[in-house]
């Protein structure tokens, strides 16, 4: 049986919280490329410790925690080679594992992209390398934001939202992972002023929110080694009933072992949890 073991000089990229808020993105207008660039040199980077929970996986809870590691095999994954293939396999498994998981009654997938590519000069969610900067994929505004594009009619979201709306995000191993795996920010070691909005408005009607992290040192980041296609890791990036929405920061780290290693493989899947 593997050992957890704990990485002790990883790197994690944050955003330079000396620079304060972050101002609004409008790509509609001339020169906010150069800005958006501006903010992501902002950055602030820290060699701190990243601890393998490997045989220790139900000290972690997606209610407690913000995410939680399940063993879920999927018939017919290792046999599906394109993308399309690997995407009919895993969308019906992944909406059944998300409405387990969280008790959901309905379930609508936002967005989901494969990752297979070490390096890649593409921007936003064209880019298909590991995100090496610690974010989280929505602030709660751009969760809800995000639910008005998804479900349009107010009646049907008034329908559907029951008592708790949750945003998942569950990240999957195509093949195990050796480089750049992903690590996950314990959420009861965040505090709400770690979160800084980063909203980016692509028209009148299309905007978008994420979040970049300051670091603290109170962080405590895990992750685990060797993950397989049949773990993946199932973490928030909404809660309406949590504070501050458990919009769980996370990152890919170097683990100077697998330098050598293929691109990691991995997929991850995003969508609306409704529980009544």
């Amino acid at each position: 049986m593997p050992v957890s073991r704990t990485v002790p000089q990883a790197k994690f990229t944050y955003y330079d919280g000396n620079g304060g808020p972050i101002e609004v993105l409008d790509f509609t207008k001339a020169g906010t490329e150069e800005k958006f660039e501006h903010y992501q040199n902002m950055v602030h980077e820290v060699l701190i410790p990243v601890h393998d929970v490997r045989n220790k996986q139900d000290q972690y809870t997606l209610d407690k925690n913000g995410f939680q590691y399940f063993h879920d095999p999927v018939a017919g994954l290792q046999d599906a080679n394109t993308e399309e293939e690997i995407w009919n396999v895993l969308r019906p498994a992944t909406e059944d594992l998300v409405k387990k998981v969280t008790g959901a009654h309905k379930v609508v997938i936002l967005t989901h992209r494969i990752r297979n590519l070490a390096e890649d000069s593409n921007k936003r969610a064209d880019n298909k390398a590991p995100a090496h900067r610690v974010h989280t994929d929505f602030t709660c505004a751009g969760a809800l934001n995000q639910l008005k594009n998804i479900v349009r009619d107010p009646a049907e979201r008034t329908t559907l939202g029951g008592d708790r709306i949750m945003v998942i995000n569950v990240w999957r191993p195509l093949k195990v992972i050796k480089r750049d795996p992903l690590a996950m920010l314990d959420w009861e070691t965040v505090q709400p002023g770690d979160i800084i909005p980063n909203r980016m408005v692509f028209s009148e009607q299309n905007w978008s929110e994420m979040g970049m992290v300051k670091h603290s040192s109170q962080h405590e980041w895990l992750y685990l080694e060797s993950q397989t296609p049949e773990e993946p890791v199932v973490f928030k990036q909404y809660d309406s009933g949590v504070r501050a929405g458990m919009t769980v920061p996370h990152s890919a780290f170097v683990d100077s072992r697998w330098l050598g290693e293929d691109a990691r493989q991995s997929i991850e899947v995003k969508m609306f949890a409704f529980i009544k």
